[in-house]
Order: structure tokens, then sequence, then C-alpha cells
């Protein structure tokens, strides 16, 4: 499973989209917690390859995916600040 997230192009992505691969990953990370309570191993694909983790030793995983939705919620909250002291295309100034 590709866990590290790098934002390539920002103008490829608004705050809605980065909000969507934050939530993705943090249902990765519910789908390890259940699995690690359950006792049972988690599976994901790495490199093309179907791999199965147990139950303990999916921590650098979790750690992994929680970093990367931390940043993407960086990112949000920046594009969300930018957003509200912008003007699109379509709005209008307000009038003096």
């Amino acid at each position: 499973m590709k866990t590290n997230y790098e934002i390539l192009d920002d103008t490829m992505l608004d705050a809605e989209d980065l909000a969507a691969e934050r939530d993705l990953q943090l249902a990765a990370v519910d789908s390890i917690r259940r699995a690690r309570q359950f006792g049972i191993t988690w599976v994901t694909r790495e490199d093309g390859k179907i791999k199965e983790i147990p139950p303990e030793q999916t921590a650098p995983y979790e750690n992994r995916l929680l970093a990367s939705a931390e940043k993407l919620n960086q990112r949000i909250q920046f594009l969300k600040q930018s957003e509200a002291s912008n003007y699109s295309l379509n709005d209008q100034p307000p009038l003096q």
C-alpha cells in the first residue's frame, strides 16, 4: 500500500479533493484498528502484490496514514483560508 502522499500539482487538487483523500486514509486506519481489535490479519497491496500484515505489525502503517492525514488536514485548512480571502473569477468585487 502506498501510504506516502505527495501533492504534485496544487492546481489540480482543491480542498474537497484533499478531504476525500484524507477520509480514505482515515478509513484505512479504521480497518487497521478493527483488524487489530479482532486479532485478524490486515491485507494491503504493496508494489503490486498483496501483503498480509499480522495485527501486531500494523502500527507503522497506522502511524504513516495518521501522519499523512494530518498533513492533508493542514493543507485543507490552508486552502480554505486562502479561498476565503481570494475572489474567484465569477465573484463580483464589493461596491464602494
